[in-house]
């Protein structure tokens, strides 16, 4: 691979390059306005793009974030955007670029990494295993069973993106939740939003945004599909919710990934009976489930280190296998994570590389592994379908070592 040739990205000289590859991949028009968001996009974080005649074909931007373990926060390089052009096709740049990547995350210190794939399969081939099913569900806000009082809300437009950005990464979070910085990464999708709508409350310190919802409008009567929201306390969550509800006389349906800590359906009127009565329509009381993110390792033994888990403790051995370094060809310094090591997981966690005698063993690839330690799936599931192999003992111990709540990324990328 180190033939290739792959370069950082620069604005001036490439911009219209990547432009045209967007163009090409369906992701934009061929218009003025769609093209300066493009431009924008790639002033912050950092891109590599591959070449061929000296022309961008192919590019991977990449953005600096935090994730959450827990109570605890890692470093995180969250892939924003993999575009290869019509002529660059099956030459396994974008697999090439999108490891080479990883190893710049590495370098940067980010522990894990996570993007949001276009198919299961293809970033597997670089180390990335699925996150867990998200739930995306289509209502009617007059069916909601809200009474919390009603409030006239403000708009919210494009040119509020650093108050949206403060509001994301101050909301309340739990497993799995991400902030990507620096703000301009939300001005991004705000002047993405086709036919948007934004509608909030400025409580917070100053008359900072609190809670809001954002999104796209759809037809006099919707569906309006709600992309990005943000909230602190239940009540200001309430207080979304009617304000949800109070659309209703208009609007007959919204859709959204499921807020994650709570069940939508718990907070619907009838729901198995609308269901019945609006199948099949445009409006249709729907309940879908997909995994359509995927995250992995970078640093095992920092993302151990931050590691706490309150069962029982267990000690075993790791043989562990990662797809990057075929991929990379040793032209980075960072080969990914492959190795034999001693993980100990318990209240204190930690993976030392090497073996012990007497231990039980677990062959995994970083995928697998990576699922299992971000509490995905238990370690008994994962045994059936991913690359993950234990005795039926140790099995059975990681299934009672590690138990986490559903991962919930919170923040779509």
């Amino acid at each position: 691979m180190s033939n290739r040739p792959f370069r950082m990205f620069d604005h001036e000289r490439d911009i219209k390059a990547v432009q045209r590859i967007w163009i090409e991949c369906g992701w934009i028009d061929d218009e003025d306005e769609e093209k300066e968001i493009v431009s924008d996009f790639f002033r912050h974080g950092e891109t590599e793009v591959g070449t061929i005649d000296g022309e961008a074909e192919c590019s991977v931007h990449w953005t600096d974030g935090r994730i959450r373990y827990q109570d605890e926060v890692l470093d995180l390089g969250a892939v924003t955007a993999v575009t290869t052009s019509h002529v660059a096709r099956k030459l396994g740049y974008a697999k090439v670029l999108t490891a080479r990547s990883l190893a710049r995350q590495f370098e940067a210190g980010k522990a894990i990494s996570a993007l949001g794939m276009f198919d299961q399969g293809f970033y597997d081939k670089v180390g990335y295993g699925s996150g867990p099913y998200e739930n995306l569900v289509q209502f009617d806000p007059a069916s909601l069973k809200v009474s919390y009082p009603f409030r006239p809300p403000k708009r919210i437009t494009a040119d509020d993106y650093k108050q949206v950005h403060k509001a994301l990464c101050n909301r309340r979070k739990f497993h799995g939740a991400v902030d990507l910085h620096p703000a301009e990464s939300v001005s991004f999708e705000l002047r993405w939003t086709d036919k948007p709508f934004g509608l909030g409350y400025f409580d917070g310190p100053g008359g900072s945004l609190s809670h809001f919802i954002w999104g796209e409008r759809k037809d006099e009567h919707g569906p309006y599909e709600i992309s990005i929201r943000a909230y602190q306390t239940t009540e200001q969550l309430m207080e979304l919710l009617a304000l949800i509800k109070s659309l209703g006389d208009q609007i007959s349906s919204f859709s959204t990934v499921e807020f994650g800590e709570f069940q939508l359906q718990d907070l619907i009127s009838q729901p198995f009976r609308t269901r019945r009565g609006t199948s099949g329509g445009k409006h249709a009381q729907l309940l879908e489930a997909c995994a359509f993110w995927q995250v992995r390792i970078l640093d095992l033994q920092a993302c151990l280190a931050r590691t706490h888990l309150p069962g029982p403790g267990i000690r075993f051995n790791l043989e562990l296998t990662d797809p990057v370094s075929g991929v990379l060809g040793g032209d980075m310094p960072w080969q990914g994570v492959a190795g034999d090591y001693v993980i100990d997981f318990g209240e204190e966690s930690s993976a030392k590389p090497g073996r012990e005698k007497g231990l039980p063993t677990l062959k995994a690839s970083v995928n697998a592994f990576s699922r299992l330690w971000f509490g995905v799936r238990p370690a008994s599931g994962l045994a059936i379908t991913d690359d993950l192999h234990a005795d039926g003992n140790l099995l059975k111990q990681l299934d009672v070592a590690v138990r986490l709540p559903k991962p919930h990324l919170g923040w779509d990328f």
